[in-house]
């Protein structure tokens, strides 16, 4: 009869943590449409608010008073982006970005948030230095 009831106990508090992790998994992971799935969604999203990723084009970067307009890709579909928010000092076209905001109307995506993908590349410093931010390297 004990060893059953620690069974069951054991079996209630291991549903609980994959109950627990699960939750916390789920609300942490970063999710974004690309260009072709918005479009492909048609009016459904107008209005919502979403994450659009993909690389901004060459060429297509262009500043309007405090707002900057540019073309994001996925390789098969543009979609014309209006950022308000400003961008990081990382941003630049031929790069990967991910921005947050909504699809409008008007096809274009309205974005307030621009996430910029920097280099892959990790350079350590050199054994007995202690980085600072005058050591930094862009990617």
């Amino acid at each position: 009869m004990k060893k059953g009831r620690i069974a069951i106990v054991l079996a209630v508090i291991a549903g609980a943590l994959i109950w627990v992790l699960a939750r916390g998994l789920g609300g942490n992971l970063v999710y974004y449409k690309t260009p072709t799935e918005i479009l492909r969604s048609g009016q459904t999203l107008v209005g919502q608010r979403v994450r659009l990723g993909g690389l901004v084009l060459p060429g297509t970067v262009q500043t309007k008073g405090r707002d900057i307009t540019f073309v994001v890709s996925d390789e098969t579909t543009r979609m014309s982006v209006v950022d308000s928010g400003g961008v990081p000092s990382l941003f630049r076209a031929g790069q990967g970005v991910v921005v947050e905001g909504y699809y409008g109307r008007d096809g274009a995506f309205h974005a307030d948030t621009v996430l910029v993908k920097h280099s892959d590349n990790y350079t350590p410093p050199a054994p007995g230095v202690t980085p600072t931010s005058a050591h930094v390297t862009g990617g």
